[in-house]
Formats: structure tokens, C-alpha cells, sequence
């Protein structure tokens, strides 16, 4: 889904899949979730909304900066694929708890 204003994801899975990203992303610090984690607008029990933004080349040093502070919160699977630019920030889309 897109529009000029944002980008988002109607990410659509299993029930075990879904309660995964929001555990994840209920899990970090309300102050920190969405400054480095894409923001999940809503969800059901088999699907969410979350901002999407764009796939671009994610330099080297952004990477390991995102593994680091994911690593942080025991968050891993932060790789390139599960990134995106978001308002102009690189953001994980995708991340699992250890």
C-alpha cells in the first residue's frame, strides 16, 4: 500500500507470526520503539499495518550501528532485507526476539 504521504505494509501471516512482531515491538521502551523500530499502526490476529517506508542501499556502518542497538534489546535477523527508510530514517521492519 503506498501513498504520497507514507508508506505501508499490510503484513498478513499466521497468528503465531503476527503475535511474534508485536511481542518484539511491544517490547522495546516506548520512548526508543520508534525511533528504531517501524511503527505498527494496528493489528489483528492474523494481520498488522505498519509503516514500510522505502528499499534502499543501507550503508555498512547504519547496519551494524541498528545490529548494535537491536542487539541492545535482544533483538537478531537485523540484516539488510529487514530495514527500510522510513521518514528519512532507516528503521527495522522485521527483527525476532531472542
Amino acid at each position: 500500500m503506498s501513498s504520497l504521504a507514507r508508506d505501508l505494509a499490510l503484513k498478513i501471516g499466521g497468528e503465531e507470526n503476527i503475535t511474534k512482531d508485536i511481542e518484539v515491538y511491544d517490547s522495546l521502551p516506548s520512548n526508543i520503539r520508534n525511533r528504531y523500530f517501524a511503527k505498527i499502526y494496528w493489528h489483528t490476529r492474523y494481520c498488522l499495518l505498519q509503516k514500510y517506508g522505502k528499499a534502499v542501499k543501507i550503508p555498512p556502518k547504519t547496519l551494524e550501528a541498528l545490529r548494535g542497538k537491536a542487539a541492545s534489546y535482544r533483538l537478531t535477523d537485523v540484516r539488510a532485507a529487514n530495514i527500510r527508510k522510513v521518514d528519512g530514517r532507516f528503521k527495522i521492519v522485521d527483527a525476532i526476539a531472542k
